[in-house]
């Protein structure tokens, strides 16, 4: 694999304290990685925050729920 041996070439002689950040960030991209699990859509993720917003407005929001509802939910009317 090309890359890996791109990686391991700019690795390569690094100091241990750049190594350890190196490693550090390898790990919390792979944490990152498994906790989103596959690739949301844009619709999925439309979806995902409409049910979000009506939890958190704690009403049906129905139909023809725009922007500036989705605003003043999230941030109140003083905005």
């Amino acid at each position: 694999m090309a890359i890996e041996r791109d990686i391991l070439k700019a690795v390569e002689g690094l100091p241990p304290v750049l190594l350890r950040q190196v490693k550090d960030f390898i790990v919390r991209l792979k944490e990152k990685k498994s906790l989103k699990g596959s690739p949301v859509t844009d619709e999925a993720l439309a979806r995902e925050q409409a049910r979000a917003i009506k939890k958190w407005a704690g009403a049906n929001l129905g139909q023809g729920f725009s922007g500036r509802d989705h605003d003043r939910v999230l941030y109140g009317s003083a905005r």
